[in-house]
């Protein structure tokens, strides 16, 4: 079990992971939730209160959005993405799909700026979290990492099961991982959601330690990312367009 050295903090970051969403609770329902006492649920939305990070009415309370400015805030001091922004955009023009900036965070692959999220039904969009293992450009990330980043990304994180095709061997994924590395080129067939597929390519350039900036994907549902399409018409646009993020990063 994780030991937190200021429990408070803890306690206050899990109120807000319990408010996520646009979900409106009360303080007792929170405390039952959450396992805590009431009078401690009660400072601690108060506290986000008065700084600013949640709203409150007729006892009801909900996260305001403090958070995405200061979300947006550090997005935006990426050079990776302002430098992606204008490809990003150009591939989801020339694609007609939904497509990606994708950065390493937390175990967690993370989508910087989405264009056109609804194109995948919304269910990635900016911000959306997904663990690496499980995702085009999170699988292409940790292919650049090496043998004993990828054995603690399995300790700390796992393999969880989100459908039928997630890796969920640490056999099976160090495969995937050579594979990924020799062709530099990543897709995902269903394995975050049965019906949705996309294909990624990386965005080399070391930061903090890590071998790429991010990596740049496209996804959509498997009814128009399928064979041929998927395969062997939009990598080539993919590549290309990380290419050309590489070296405007490198100017």
């Amino acid at each position: 079990m994780t030991e937190y050295p200021v429990g408070a903090t803890h306690t206050t970051a899990r109120i807000v992971s319990a408010l996520a969403g646009g979900r409106e609770a009360g303080v007792t329902e929170l405390a039952r939730e959450l396992d805590v006492s009431k009078a401690s649920v009660h400072n601690h939305l108060v506290t986000l209160e008065r700084l600013g990070v949640v709203l409150s009415a007729d006892g009801r309370y909900r996260l305001g959005l403090r958070l995405l400015d200061l979300g947006m805030g550090v997005r935006d001091g990426l050079d990776v993405y302002q430098t992606a922004r204008p490809e990003v955009r150009g591939l989801a023009e020339s694609t007609g799909e939904s497509t990606a900036l994708v950065v390493a965070e937390h175990g967690d692959a993370v989508h910087a700026t989405v264009e056109d999220a609804d194109r995948n039904d919304r269910r990635l969009r900016v911000g959306s979290r997904v663990p690496l293992h499980a995702t085009a450009a999170g699988k292409l990330i940790l292919a650049y990492r090496s043998r004993d980043d990828v054995d603690a990304y399995v300790e700390t994180h796992g393999l969880n099961r989100l459908t039928d095709r997630t890796i969920q061997s640490p056999s099976a994924l160090r495969d995937e991982l050579r594979s990924i590395a020799d062709r530099g080129l990543a897709f995902d067939r269903g394995e975050i959601w049965e019906d949705m597929r996309s294909v990624a390519a990386p965005i080399r350039r070391e930061v903090r330690g890590e071998a790429l900036a991010g990596a740049l994907a496209v996804l959509g549902p498997a009814e128009r990312l399928s064979g041929k399409r998927l395969e062997e018409d939009l990598p080539g646009l993919v590549l290309s367009a990380a290419k050309r993020i590489e070296l405007d990063l490198a100017d």
